[in-house]
C-alpha cells in the first residue's frame, strides 16, 4: 500500500520522514461517557465553573424592554410566577453538559403544536430537562417543511410512561456544535458536545501538575541521618523499634531544647528542595484551561491580572463581548420561543422589542462619569431641537430609573405626575442676560426666514474667535426695573433701558486673547453673581454727565484684577463697580442728597464682546 504524504520535509534533519516523530501524530477524539461528564462536574471544582460562568453572565444582568411600565411590570411578574430566569440557567448548565431543554406545559394535548393564541395566564409551567430524559423522534427530511433537519417529535422517557411531545413545545438548549460528519450519530449532532469534553484535557493535566506539586511540598525540607551500625542495629530483635525510638529523640531534642544530639560518629544534613519555577508552570497551566474554557483567567480563578500595568479590562471587555454573542446566537432562539407563549400569558403583545442588558458592573466613577457625557450629549442635542422637549423628558427619566442610581426617583415622579406637578419651564433666557442676536449689543440676527427658532447669545459665544481684540466684558443687571422703579421716585425722567443696564468687568484697549480672559469661579452655578442687599454703595457723577450706582464687590474687584494681569487693560487709575443709571439726569435731583438704592442686585454671566469706541453715540434712555 502506497502513503502519500503532503507537508514539508528535510531528508538531512528527518523532519517529515519516517525518522520524524511528529510524522505520526493524529487526532483521536475521546468519547466521554455521561457517567464522566457527571463525575467531572460534581468533583472538579474547574470543571463546575467552566460550566456555570457563562451560563451564569449570560443569565444575571436580564434584559431591557421598549416597553411601557404596566406592560414590563405584567411581563416580570409572569416571569417570577413561571421562575423563568432561574430556569434559563438550568437550562443553559444542562446545555453546556452536554444538552437541555425547557418544556412549556400548557394542560393540553402534549402531542398538538402550541395553539397560535395565547389567553393571560395559559401558561401552567416551564420544566427544566436533560438530553438524557428526551429521546429524539425521527428527523424531519422533508426541504420543504419549517421542521426541516429538526426532530418530528420528543419522547420523554422516566415518568412511568412514554409522552411524545411536539417539538414547538420544546426549547432546546445546546451543547457545543458538531459537524455533521460520518462518525457522529444524529442525536450527538443534533445535542452537541459537553463542554466538559472539550476541556478535559486541559483541566486534567492542570490538576495533575498542582497534585504533584501539593505532593513535594511535604518533600520541600527533609532530615538524613547517618547513625553508626544501623544495618546492624536493624537486625537485632527490637532493632527496628529502638532506631525509631532514637530518630523520635533526635526530633524531641530538636523541638524543645533546640539541638542535636548525636554520637561521634553520627552524621545529620537536611536537604532544602527548590521550587523555584513551580509558580510559572502552574500559571501556564491555568492559562491552557482558560484558552480552553474561553473564560478569562481573571474571571474564571478569581486572581489579580498578570504582567506590568495589567488591569485585567481589556480581557474582561472581549470576554463579555462573547459572551453577548453567545447571547444572540444560544440563547435568544430558545427565549423567543419560550416568550412566543409566555408574554400572551401575561397579557402583552408578544411582539415587544428588547435587548440584553449590559453585562460589565461599572464603578461609581465610571457610572458617573457616564452620566455626564451622556447630560453633555443631552444638551447639544436639546440646544440642536431635533427632539421634542416632552419625549426627551420623558426618556431621560427612563434612562435615570434603569441605572438605579437614582432610589425612589420612579415613585417620586409618578407621585408627582399624581398631584399635577409639571417639569419646571425652562429659564427665560433673558434672565440669564442672553439676547436674540439681531437685539441690540446682540449683532446679526440668525432667524431663518420664514420664522423660526433664533439663535441666542451668551457669555463667550459672542465672539467668532479667539483673535487678539480690544476687548470689553461685562455682566447685564438682571433686577434692572427695580433700580429703574428707584430711580424715577427719586426725580429721575428718564434712565437707560433695562436691557443695557449692566456692570463691567473689563475694558481693554490693549488687545487681548480672550481665551485667556478664562471663567470666573466665584460665579454660581447658572454664571451669576449676587451682590447682597446693604453695604457700602454711593450714586455719583462719573466723567462729564453719567450717574452711576457704584457699590462694594469684592468678587468683581478680584475677577477685574484676574484680567488685567492675564493681559488686559484699564484706562482708569482703578476700578470701581458701578451701574449707571442715566446720562441726562435733571439739574433737579440732588445728587449728593439721594440714598442709594439698597437692594439686591444680581448680575448674569458675562458677555465678552470686541470693544466698541463708539458706544457713546449709540446710548438711549427711556
Amino acid at each position: 500500500m502506497t502513503r502519500l504524504w503532503d507537508g514539508l520535509a528535510n531528508v538531512l534533519t528527518g523532519r517529515g520522514t519516517t525518522v520524524d516523530r511528529s510524522a505520526h501524530n493524529f487526532w483521536m477524539r475521546r468519547f466521554t461517557t455521561p457517567e464522566q461528564i457527571e463525575s467531572a462536574y460534581l468533583g472538579s471544582w474547574l470543571h463546575r465553573k467552566i460550566v456555570d460562568i457563562p451560563a451564569q453572565d449570560m443569565t444575571r444582568a436580564g434584559r431591557d424592554w421598549d416597553a411601557t411600565d404596566d406592560q414590563i411590570s405584567a411581563i416580570e411578574k409572569e416571569e417570577r410566577r413561571l421562575g423563568y430566569w432561574p430556569k434559563l440557567y438550568e437550562a443553559l448548565t444542562l446545555g453546556r453538559l452536554g444538552g437541555g431543554a425547557i418544556l412549556i406545559g400548557l394542560g393540553d394535548d402534549p402531542t398538538k403544536p402550541l395553539p397560535t393564541s395565547i389567553r393571560p395566564g395559559q401558561i401552567r409551567y416551564l420544566s427544566v430537562l436533560s438530553r438524557w430524559q428526551l429521546s429524539l423522534g425521527e428527523m424531519e427530511t422533508d426541504p420543504e417543511s419549517d421542521n426541516f433537519g429538526q426532530p418530528r417529535y420528543f419522547r420523554l422517557s422516566g415518568t412511568g410512561r412514554q409522552v411524545d411531545i411536539h417539538p414547538s413545545r420544546v426549547a432546546v438548549f445546546k451543547g457545543l456544535p458538531i459537524p455533521a460528519i460520518r462518525m457522529t450519530s444524529w442525536e450527538d449532532n443534533f445535542w452537541g458536545m459537553s463542554v466538559v469534553e472539550a476541556c478535559d484535557e486541559a483541566v486534567q493535566q492542570a490538576t495533575t501538575a498542582c497534585a504533584g506539586f501539593s505532593v513535594l511540598i511535604d518533600e520541600a525540607k527533609i532530615d538524613v541521618f547517618r547513625f553508626n551500625g544501623t544495618v546492624e542495629q536493624l537486625s537485632q530483635p527490637d532493632g527496628e523499634a529502638k532506631l525509631m525510638k532514637r530518630v523520635e529523640l533526635t526530633n524531641t531534642g530538636k523541638s524543645v531544647h533546640r539541638a542535636v544530639i548525636l554520637d561521634k560518629e553520627d552524621e545529620w544534613v537536611q536537604r532544602q528542595l527548590s521550587l523555584a519555577g513551580v509558580r510559572d508552570v502552574i500559571i501556564t497551566y491555568d492559562a491552557r484551561v482558560a484558552g480552553a474554557a474561553d473564560i478569562p483567567a481573571t474571571r474564571l480563578f478569581g486572581k489579580s491580572p498578570d504582567g506590568q500595568n495589567s488591569t485585567g479590562e481589556s480581557d474582561l471587555a472581549n470576554y463579555f463581548q462573547g459572551v453577548g454573542a453567545k447571547q444572540d446566537m444560544q440563547l435568544r432562539p430558545p427565549m423567543q420561543q419560550i416568550d412566543a407563549v409566555m408574554i400572551p400569558s401575561a397579557g402583552v403583545p408578544a411582539d415587544l422589542p428588547w435587548t440584553f442588558s449590559t453585562l460589565m458592573v461599572l464603578t461609581e466613577q465610571q457610572a458617573a462619569e457616564i452620566e455626564l457625557k451622556e447630560a453633555q450629549a443631552l444638551e447639544k442635542i436639546v440646544g440642536l431641537a431635533l427632539v421634542p422637549e416632552t419625549a426627551m423628558a420623558k426618556t431621560v427619566q427612563n434612562r435615570l430609573i434603569e441605572s438605579g442610581r437614582w432610589p425612589g426617583l420612579k415613585k417620586a415622579i409618578e407621585e408627582a405626575e399624581a398631584s399635577g406637578e409639571e417639569l419646571p419651564e425652562r429659564v427665560d433666557e433673558s434672565e440669564l442676560g442672553i439676547v436674540p442676536l439681531g437685539e441690540k449689543g446682540g449683532g446679526q440676527s440668525s432667524r431663518a426666514p420664514g420664522g423660526g427658532r433664533s439663535t441666542v447669545a451668551t457669555a463667550d459665544a459672542w465672539l467668532s474667535d479667539a483673535t487678539p481684540r480690544a476687548l470689553y466684558v461685562q455682566r447685564k443687571l438682571l433686577n434692572a426695573a427695580d433700580l429703574i422703579a428707584w430711580a424715577k421716585d427719586n426725580g429721575f425722567a428718564t434712565t437707560l433701558p433695562a436691557s443695557d443696564m449692566h456692570v463691567t468687568a473689563l475694558y481693554s484697549r490693549s488687545p487681548v486673547d480672550p481665551m485667556k480672559m478664562g471663567r470666573d469661579w466665584r460665579e454660581d452655578e447658572k454664571g451669576q453673581i449676587i451682590v447682597r442687599p446693604g453695604g457700602p454703595r454711593v450714586i455719583e457723577k462719573l466723567g462729564e454727565n453719567a450717574v452711576v450706582l457704584r457699590f462694594a464687590c469684592p468678587d468683581l474687584d478680584w475677577r477685574h484684577k484676574d484680567m488685567i494681569e492675564a493681559g488686559g487693560s484699564h484706562d482708569w487709575p482703578e476700578y470701581a463697580p458701578h451701574v449707571t443709571i442715566s446720562y441726562t439726569a435733571p439739574e433737579s435731583v440732588d445728587i449728593d442728597a439721594l440714598k442709594p438704592f439698597n437692594g439686591a442686585l444680581r448680575f448674569g454671566p458675562e458677555i465678552f464682546e470686541a470693544l466698541d469706541l463708539d458706544w457713546k453715540s449709540k446710548v438711549t434712555e427711556q
